[in-house]
């Protein structure tokens, strides 16, 4: 109280501050120092209150600027913010008035827009962890990556699968008499990079991976492999139209392939 009170002597300097030159309630309250709660408690019994994005709403901004800024320098409604010297909602309202579509969660996280883009690790730790793994996922406080299942396999015991997708497949694949053996071995991509297909066929020869969602480092390893050996992807697409799933994850492909189920014909692959 005694502080709320030592702000009323500066009640005339407050308000032409917030009010004449648009002063936001933080700096405000950093200028005066004391919390912003007292500084809105006494704007507010002085009737002078102007809140912070109301105030921003008049600020003069251009449709196509923010469309560029957020589309083509790919900058978070909160650095737009920063740049017009408001707040992050006034930018998102602005862009839900205009009819500005927002970046999905996939390309929210691509490239520069990654919060860990360009952060990780350096390329020397990651020639040394692709190496480590040739031999065995054991670094780190955990052995294996993501939620999964484990699966009690044909030949390797139980192992712990990363995904239900892959458990169907497993299913699948011996529903066929088929041999298979899980992340069977690493196969070579390049002097740095090592690749670790999901399911091996040895009677067949040939590699299959799972995959959900495919990154441009998956589509790289995948070309690189596939010049010596056989890979095949099974993507959401691809388990569906084999009755493998149910759901893909896409209403479109679901719609597409909905009562369709067709064989694998792995019979190709086998060698005389």
């Amino acid at each position: 109280m005694k502080r709320l009170k030592w702000l009323d002597e500066k009640k005339d300097e407050i308000i032409r501050l917030h009010r004449e030159e648009g002063w936001t309630n933080q700096q405000l309250a950093k200028h005066f120092n004391t919390s912003t709660g007292s500084i809105n408690t006494r704007l507010r019994k002085w009737k002078s209150n102007v809140s912070d994005c109301n105030r921003n709403n008049r600020i003069e901004m251009d449709k196509e600027e923010i469309r560029r800024l957020y589309w083509d320098e790919e900058l978070h409604p909160s650095q737009i913010a920063e740049k017009f010297g408001c707040c992050k909602q006034t930018i998102t309202n602005k862009m839900i008035g205009w009819g500005i579509p927002f970046r999905t969660k996939s390309q929210a996280r691509k490239g520069k827009l990654n919060p860990i883009y360009d952060v990780g690790h350096t390329e020397e730790a990651r020639v040394k962890m692709s190496q480590a793994f040739v031999n065995g996922r054991t670094m780190g406080y955990n052995t294996h990556w993501g939620n999964g299942l484990y699966y009690n396999s044909p030949n390797q015991g139980k192992v712990f699968m990363r995904s239900s997708w892959e458990v169907k497949t497993a299913d699948y694949l011996t529903s066929l008499g088929l041999d298979w053996y899980y992340e069977y071995e690493w196969l070579y991509v390049d002097d740095k990079t090592n690749y670790l297909p999901d399911f091996y066929i040895p009677s067949l020869d040939i590699y299959i991976e799972v995959k959900g969602r495919l990154k441009d480092s998956d589509v790289y390893k995948l070309d690189n492999v596939r010049k010596t050996r056989t890979v095949l992807l099974w993507d959401g697409e691809e388990l569906l139209k084999l009755g493998i799933i149910n759901n893909s994850g896409s209403a479109e492909i679901n719609r597409k392939y909905r009562g369709v189920k067709q064989d694998w014909s792995y019979t190709k692959y086998i060698k005389n």
